[in-house]
């Protein structure tokens, strides 16, 4: 497969360089060459692109494939079988396609099925984004998330856990180091520091040994403290990080997925269960301020929604990037959350147009870069590759 787009303002590198009167040389899924218009060879398909701008397609780092958005997901899952929530999955892979997600980050999901999906997507059976999924999270015994959970208790059991969901096909391996927002009705806290550093330690290890990252659900302090110390890659939500926190972020080179978006909805939508809505009132404000505190900072910052998660759809990594600009009004800097940024935190050829990178894009109508709602304006995407036959 080879073909030259033309006719395109192309947003281009690390820095989403505006390249305008360019040219973008696709060959076997890869971006093989980004060129003037005056350089396009004459032997090579041209497909025009009718002056529009190609953006690289954008990165879900936190999702939950197999949930559905609603009120109380939990309650949803627990009412359909095991291949209603399948189906739900595979459904859902086709809704982050039309809304611009070409890799999607699966931290959690009820008997494994998103590795199942993708698995699915490698092979060629069902059309999706590329889906790194890590299936089952290690939590200790009634911790958070125990619907999802591969339960484990002491280094021996970590240990474990890791390999069994490596042999499983996990991409990225996913822990629970405090309570949570939603998920149990009762018996947890978001202060709650839940695996500890010792499992923790094991963990990273073991994952790090496989070359597996390690992605931490981490809210109050002590189980953040652990997290870095213990060397995972990206803390999620991190609504209490602090200066001191921060800095060691930046000395051990972890990344921070905020999932803000999320977290405004569970505390001011109607029906949500109260005992959610309780505790995401107490701390919504404290994570926008640690946002708006250390956006700037030395670290790694990623977009993830969280979607399926109460009253979070399947595109709402674009809720997200709003909810960001609204505290960080600066559009380039945003965008790079979810295209540059979660590529490098990804450590995969992914979130930028340049050459050797995957051919995962966005044509789209108008310059995100001057509105991030232009991102809503697709002509089509590409994945690796591939035109989408329909966005309809």
């Amino acid at each position: 497969m080879e073909y030259v787009i033309s006719n395109v303002h192309i947003l281009y590198g690390e820095e989403l360089e505006l390249k305008s009167e360019s040219a973008l040389w696709i060959q076997d899924g890869l971006i093989k060459a980004v060129m003037h218009e005056s350089q396009i060879p004459s032997d090579v398909p041209i497909i025009d692109g009718k002056g529009g701008y190609v953006s690289p397609g954008l990165i879900d780092l936190h999702v939950h494939m197999m949930w559905d958005g609603s009120l109380d997901p939990v309650q949803t899952s627990e009412s359909e079988g095991y291949e209603q929530m399948m189906i739900r999955a595979v459904s859902n892979c086709q809704t982050y396609l039309r809304h611009g997600i070409t890799t999607v980050r699966d931290i959690g999901s009820v008997n494994d099925i998103a590795l199942h999906v993708a698995k699915g997507i490698k092979r060629g059976l069902i059309q999706g984004p590329d889906v790194i999924a890590s299936g089952k999270t290690l939590t200790m015994t009634g911790g958070h998330d125990p619907f999802w959970a591969r339960f484990v208790d002491g280094k021996d059991e970590a240990l474990k856990g890791v390999r069994e969901q490596i042999f499983k096909g996990a991409e990225v391996i996913k822990v629970s180091a405090t309570g949570g927002v939603y998920g149990r009705t009762e018996g947890e806290e978001v202060g709650n520091a839940e695996l500890s550093l010792e499992e923790l330690q094991v963990i990273c290890k073991e994952a790090h040994r496989f070359g597996l990252k390690v992605a931490s659900h981490a809210i109050g302090r002590e189980g953040i403290y652990n997290s870095i110390l213990a060397g995972v890659d990206t803390i999620e939500h991190g609504h209490f990080l602090d200066d001191e926190l921060i800095a060691l972020m930046e000395e051990r080179n972890t990344a921070w997925i905020p999932t803000l978006f999320v977290y405004q909805q569970i505390a001011t939508q109607e029906g949500i269960p109260s005992y959610a809505r309780d505790k995401a009132l107490d701390i919504v404000k404290i994570h926008q301020n640690a946002f708006k505190s250390f956006f700037e900072r030395d670290l790694l910052i990623g977009a993830g929604s969280d979607a399926g998660s109460p009253c979070t759809s399947h595109g709402a990594l674009l809720d997200e990037l709003y909810t960001m600009y609204d505290l960080i009004p600066d559009a380039k800097k945003i965008l790079k959350t979810a295209t540059v940024n979660a590529g490098k935190i990804l450590d995969r050829k992914v979130g930028q147009i340049r050459e050797g990178y995957k051919a995962n894009l966005l044509l789209l109508k108008e310059n995100p870069l001057l509105k991030l709602k232009h991102l809503e304006g697709i002509n089509n995407v590409v994945i690796q590759g591939e035109f989408m036959k329909s966005l309809e």
